[in-house]
């Protein structure tokens, strides 16, 4: 049998981990977002010097990188969402810090 300070540990472990796991959900996003700009931002460049001769190559990659960089945002938004709902379980209620931390909207602006 288990000692009451030893469930305790286990407990605020079993706590950590299922927290850090949305957390670490919603970086990998927005990491992936932020690559996928980069990547939006160089392919829109290399059109510019190409003066009107579109490859459709380039503009398939482009659709794509859009695609996909709209799956990573609705996945960051769902799990911040599952985050705060989550906290809210555990009795916390400001959730100003998980904003600022995993401020989603921030590398969104600008978004073509």
């Amino acid at each position: 049998m288990l000692s009451k300070e030893t469930l305790n540990d286990e407990i605020l472990k079993e706590i950590a981990s299922v927290g850090g796991g949305y957390g670490r959900k919603i970086e990998y996003c927005m990491e992936k977002i932020k690559r996928i700009k980069r990547a939006l931002y160089y392919l829109e460049k290399r059109l510019k010097r190409e003066k009107g001769k579109i490859p459709k190559l380039s503009i398939r990659l482009s659709v794509s990188l859009r695609k996909k960089m709209k799956l990573y945002k609705e996945e960051a938004f769902k799990y911040r969402y599952y985050l705060i709902i989550y906290r809210e379980s555990i009795g916390l209620t400001n959730h100003r810090a998980v904003y600022e931390i995993y401020n989603i909207e921030k590398i969104l602006k600008n978004e073509s």
